[in-house]
């Protein structure tokens, strides 16, 4: 069972039902990166062959899906990027293309906190020595460290805290309670 199908069971055993948005056929995928001009990682690529995003899309029904973090659509991923990239240019006062020093032309946020954080990969890094992409965790325009060396390992630490329940739905309240003291010496403690 990869990470992500571990994952998924573990989301579906703690909801009790599936909450990912199907997923996007290759052609799909390709037409909705044109314009940006990013090339997806092999690891980028199955998630989203696997999900887009979350259904249905309100909060009030899809709550952030696992834990605090809510999974983009590519479409909004995209857009997300676009926000980051231009926050950047506002911020150090540069012309469009210094956006580049700040926020990576290859980062792509893949998900958002309620809190203004994302994660985000690095579609123009080389694969990590497992053949995983870069997660970085991002404050509002800049990498807040440390990063998670693969998209398997993230969906790896979001299953563990979904196991060992640092992450509890709470039905009755219809929101996500947290015990962050069951894995605080995990060095992706950071991520909850």
């Amino acid at each position: 069972m990869t990470s992500l199908e571990a994952l998924d069971s573990a989301l579906t055993a703690v909801l009790g039902e599936q909450r990912f948005a199907p997923g996007r056929s290759d052609a799909e995928i390709e037409e909705l990166l044109r314009p940006s001009g990013l090339v997806l990682p092999a690891e980028v690529r199955a998630y989203l062959r696997r999900h887009d995003g979350v259904a249905p899309t309100s909060r009030v029904l899809a709550p952030w899906l696992i834990g605090h973090w809510l999974p983009l659509s590519l479409s909004g991923a995209l857009a997300e990027r676009e926000v980051r990239r231009a926050m950047a240019c506002e911020e150090f006062g540069g012309e469009p293309d210094d956006a580049d020093g700040v926020w990576g032309p290859g980062w792509l946020p893949l998900f958002r906190a309620g809190n203004g954080y994302i994660l985000a990969v690095d579609c123009h890094a080389d694969p990590g020595p497992d053949s995983g992409v870069t997660v970085l965790r991002m404050a509002r325009v800049t990498p807040a460290p440390p990063s998670v060396p693969s998209l398997a390992e993230l969906f790896g630490f979001f299953t563990l805290a979904l196991t060992t329940r640092a992450w509890a739905w709470d039905e009755a309240r219809q929101r996500w309670v947290f015990d962050r003291g069951r894995l605080a010496g995990h060095p992706l403690a950071h991520v909850l």
